[in-house]
């Protein structure tokens, strides 16, 4: 695993087999890398010829990583967290 100088994995490129019930594995260096767990929620995302994986962010993470973007006095309207949380459901 090589991580570039803002931390973002940069080429990692590992092969996987589909089984019969169309399931890959993930191998473990991949899921440490990007601290996947078991029952963790992924996104899928097909483009092209590709399929794009990431991790799916819980309403919790989300709300916390917006915390500020809304500053003071802003026109945008400002919504309660715990609304967004029970849209998000």
């Amino acid at each position: 695993m090589r991580l570039n100088n803002v931390g973002i994995i940069v080429g990692m490129t590992q092969e996987a087999v589909i089984d019969d019930k169309g399931r890959i594995v993930i191998s473990k260096e991949i899921r440490e890398a990007l601290g996947l767990k078991k029952g963790m929620v992924v996104k899928l995302h097909a483009e092209s010829n590709r399929i794009i994986l990431e991790k799916a962010v819980s309403p919790e993470e989300f709300i916390l990583n917006m915390k500020g973007f809304i500053k003071k006095d802003s026109k945008v309207p400002v919504s309660d967290p715990l609304d967004l949380k029970k849209i998000w459901k």
